[in-house]
C-alpha cells in the first residue's frame, strides 16, 4: 500500500480544526527534577495571568497538579497530530495553509447528516451471525474485508460505528450499514458499505436492492453513501479503499470554506 496522502482540502481542514482548538486548550508541558515530577502550565484561559514568561509550576502530586495531568496530556497529543499534519503540508506545498471558515455548510443535506446524527446511532445491531466470525479489536466481524476496512478507518484517524441500523421505505427493510464513519472536522457523516462476493447471485441482487435502497431516498454515492466494490474476494485494495473514503470526505469541503490569504 501507498503511502497515504491527505487530499489538499482535507489537510488543510484537520489543520485548521486542531489549531483553532489548540488555541482554545491549557497549555503546558512535564518536567522532572531532582527525581519528581512537575507541571508546567504557560495558559490556563480560566487564569490570564498565566503566560509563557509567567509560568505556573506545580507538583504533579498536588490536588491542583493533578487536575491538570489530563488535560496537558490532551494538549499535547493533539499539538502532536497538529504538528505532524503542519510537516506534511509543508513537505508538499510551497504555500502556507489557508484559514478555514467553520461551520462548513453543505449545499444539500437531505438527512442532516451530522456529528449529532452520528452520536445518536447505536452500533453493533446486525442480526446476522457468520458460522466463522472475523475476530477483532473492533468486535466479531462477518468477513476479512471489513476487518481491513475498519483498520484502515483507524489508520487515518476517522471514527466510525459498525452496522448501526437504517430503514429504507422503498425497498421496506431495514439494513445494518457496514459502518458509519464520522467526518467529525466538518461536521458530517456517511454510511459506508464494503461489497464483495458479486459472483453470487443471491449476494449481488441483495446488493443491487440495497444501492437502489440508497438512491431512491437520496443517498448519494461519494456523500451520503461511500461503496466501496472488493472485485477480487483474495485481494482487498487498501489504496483503492482510502481513495474512497478520502474523496468523498474531500468533496463534503466546499472550495469557499478555504480563506486563502490573496483573499
Amino acid at each position: 500500500m501507498n503511502k497515504i496522502e491527505f487530499p489538499m482540502k482535507v489537510l488543510a481542514v484537520k489543520l485548521e480544526y486542531r489549531r483553532l482548538k489548540l488555541e482554545k486548550m491549557v497549555k503546558g508541558y512535564l518536567i522532572e527534577k531532582d527525581g519528581k515530577r512537575f507541571i508546567v502550565i504557560t495558559f490556563d484561559p480560566a487564569i490570564p495571568k498565566i503566560t509563557t514568561r509567567h509560568p505556573r509550576v506545580l507538583s504533579s502530586r498536588s490536588k491542583v497538579g493533578k487536575n491538570y495531568i489530563e488535560p496537558i496530556n490532551e494538549y499535547q497529543n493533539l499539538k502532536a497530530e497538529y504538528d505532524s499534519l503542519l510537516n506534511e503540508w509543508y513537505s508538499r506545498f510551497r504555500f502556507a495553509p489557508p484559514k478555514v471558515k467553520f461551520p462548513i455548510s453543505q449545499y444539500f443535506d437531505p438527512h442532516r447528516m451530522n456529528n449529532e446524527y452520528y452520536n445518536a446511532r447505536p452500533g453493533k445491531l446486525g442480526k446476522y451471525t457468520p458460522n466463522n466470525p472475523t475476530t477483532s479489536e473492533h468486535g466479531d466481524l462477518k468477513s476479512k474485508n471489513e476487518l481491513m476496512g475498519l483498520d484502515l478507518l483507524k489508520d487515518l484517524g476517522i471514527p466510525f460505528k459498525y452496522e448501526t441500523e437504517l430503514y429504507l421505505k422503498d425497498i421496506d427493510e431495514t439494513i445494518n450499514p457496514d459502518c458509519l464513519v464520522n467526518f467529525y472536522e466538518i461536521d458530517r457523516c456517511a454510511y459506508l458499505e464494503i461489497f464483495g462476493m458479486s459472483d453470487k447471485l443471491d449476494y449481488f441482487a441483495r446488493t443491487s436492492s440495497k444501492i437502489y435502497g440508497f438512491s431512491k431516498e437520496n443517498y448519494r454515492p461519494g456523500r451520503e453513501v461511500i461503496y466501496v466494490f472488493v472485485y477480487d474476494k483474495y485481494n482487498f485494495d487498501k489504496d483503492y479503499f482510502v481513495s474512497q473514503v478520502l474523496s468523498a470526505f474531500n468533496d463534503m469541503i466546499p472550495d469557499n470554506a478555504l480563506l486563502w490569504k490573496e483573499e
